[in-house]
């Protein structure tokens, strides 16, 4: 904290209130008030759990910005989640400067305009089409007025470049390398206008690769808060949400599973990797994707196996798709697939709660069946 005060200092700023004790519960925000403070930098090393709850009640006053010694990526999460809108190891005057700087530009961004929400789209199994559902989405958002970003998370594989037919020169590593300079006029420069919504690409190169911390990832989703209606950002697995830390930020995860019995074997798995990030299932949304009524499996056997009922539905229009992906467009508005996509927009917007329980007891059919030794193989290994 002494650094913290001798660097304020220096940055010519008045010296600051200090408290030497956590207050209790219910007097921090009150205080804050009384004294007319603009921002509140807290210690969450000392007692990490009471330190979150502190920031839970400051943060919709003033803006957080939580002070550890170290980075914890766990930690940076849980105080981001509380409501930290940033996240300190060294409260150096370079480092308090360009913290000002961010904070100033978010809030004059903010002015007027609701915070946007966050989907993060991925796969169950590679090749389930998420980013094919997330490309879809974000042109449906779009063609409903809503302000949209959509950003291809995915270094190796870049299909939203491929599916929108893009060739972009700059990409997610240039924004995140840039990210300290990072203004308006820069930030138009680094993203790609098409479909009515912008975008932001990967790599053009595959050997490319872009490195992403919990820290940097509420930063940047607080920035695309600040200016879009919706940002879809589409990345590779679970293991890439979670470990970046984009699973906990986002408003809704939507996890996509082909119908079919490899794929929920591969989505069981995603699931239960996803619910120590997200804090459980609550924000999860299960999207079953090329499904045929007449031989997909049934929404009472997709619940049993994960747990997990269906959010959405979406009928497999392959050769819709494959004849929209040659011509470089969209699926045609009149196609099944893009009457489902429009379908799950609405649900989006109204967020009904998904069903969550655990597996039910009953008769299983014989994929179920399969499914249900593989888990118990699994466990025994």
């Amino acid at each position: 904290m002494q650094r913290l005060v001798g660097a304020l200092k220096e940055l010519g700023m008045d010296s600051p209130a200090l408290l030497t004790e956590y207050p209790r519960m219910g007097r921090i925000t009150r205080l804050a008030q009384e004294q007319g403070h603009d921002i509140a930098f807290l210690d969450v090393a000392t007692n990490p759990e009471h330190a979150q709850q502190l920031i839970a009640e400051l943060a919709p006053a003033i803006p957080v910005v939580a002070l550890h010694t170290r980075t914890d990526a766990d930690l940076i999460l849980r105080c981001l989640r509380r409501g930290a809108c940033e996240f300190l190891t060294d409260p150096a005057p370079d480092a308090l400067r360009t913290l000002f700087a961010r904070l100033a530009k978010s809030r004059s961004a903010a002015q007027g305009h609701p915070a946007g929400e966050v989907y993060v789209v991925l796969p169950g199994k590679g090749g389930s089409g998420a980013s094919t559902v997330a490309a879809h989405l974000a042109i449906h958002f779009a063609s409903g007025g809503a302000k949209v970003l959509l950003v291809d998370g995915d270094s190796l594989y870049g299909s939203i470049s491929f599916l929108l037919k893009l060739k972009t020169e700059f990409h997610l590593g240039d924004v995140l390398r840039d990210w300290q300079r990072m203004d308006d006029d820069l930030w138009q420069r680094l993203i790609f206008h098409t479909c009515g919504l912008d975008v932001v690409a990967a790599p053009s190169s595959p050997t490319a690769r872009i490195e992403v911390n919990p820290q940097a990832a509420g930063e940047v989703c607080g920035f695309w808060r600040d200016r879009y209606d919706v940002v879809l950002l589409d990345l590779a697995d679970a293991r890439a949400a979670g470990d970046t830390g984009f699973a906990a930020l986002a408003d809704t995860v939507l996890l996509v599973a082909a119908n079919e019995l490899g794929s929920l074997q591969a989505t069981r798995r995603a699931v239960e990797y996803l619910e120590k990030p997200m804090g459980g299932r609550q924000r999860l949304r299960l999207i079953l994707n090329r499904t045929t009524p007449s031989s997909g499996l049934k929404r009472e056997d997709v619940l049993s196996a994960l747990g997990v009922e269906p959010y959405a539905i979406l009928c497999d229009d392959w050769a819709t798709l494959q004849a929209a992906l040659l011509d470089g467009r969209p699926a045609p508005a009149s196609s099944r697939f893009s009457q489902g996509i429009e379908s799950l927009c609405k649900q989006l917007r109204h967020r009904p709660d998904p069903v969550v329980q655990e597996p039910r007891e009953k008769k299983e059919s014989s994929w179920l069946s399969i499914l249900r030794h593989r888990n118990k193989v699994e466990s025994v290994k």
